[in-house]
């Protein structure tokens, strides 16, 4: 059984992960689009996996998908708003 303050974790990743699924599918608009969308979607699923850890014991193998789908999401939704182009 989840405690309480998982089960609020999960809840509050729930609704950011609807919230960028919501942004993919063009319904709430967000500054950066949709690019920062799919920021959002994998910065949940990288915290929902911190809050489920002591349920499912991933070991390294969850530290490693949190810290990969963390930073990625996090450059996502806050690294540069256009592609720097070479020249």
């Amino acid at each position: 059984m989840l405690n309480a303050f998982q089960i609020a974790g999960l809840v509050n990743h729930a609704l950011v992960f609807l919230i960028g699924v919501g942004a993919i599918l063009g319904l709430v608009p967000l500054a950066r689009g949709r690019r920062s969308a799919f920021g959002l979607v994998l910065m949940a699923g990288a915290m929902t996996i911190v809050v489920l850890e002591p349920r499912l014991q991933l070991g390294a193998v969850g530290v490693g998908a949190h810290v990969v789908g963390f930073l990625s999401g996090l450059w996502l939704l806050l690294g540069p708003a256009t592609a720097h182009r070479r020249r």
